[in-house]
């Protein structure tokens, strides 16, 4: 599994700052998100793309069984 870089990401939702990730561990130093920074979803990004996929691998042929 490849990891995320290092790097700052969007701490909580709504909380309105960053957390810095190491490349293997979130530490505990937090920003306050600068404006002019696209909104980064961090390594769950990657998290909720992979877990749609499985989503869809698994139900679609479910669903064409029961329906088939």
């Amino acid at each position: 599994m490849r990891k995320a870089a290092a790097g700052w990401y969007a701490d909580a939702p709504g909380s309105g700052s960053e957390r810095w990730y190491d490349g293997s561990a979130w530490t505990e130093r937090t920003r306050a998100r600068s404006s002019g920074a696209p909104h980064d979803a961090g390594p769950w990004r990657q998290v909720l793309a992979v877990g749609s996929v499985v989503v869809l691998v698994v139900a679609a042929p479910l669903l064409l069984a029961v329906v088939g």
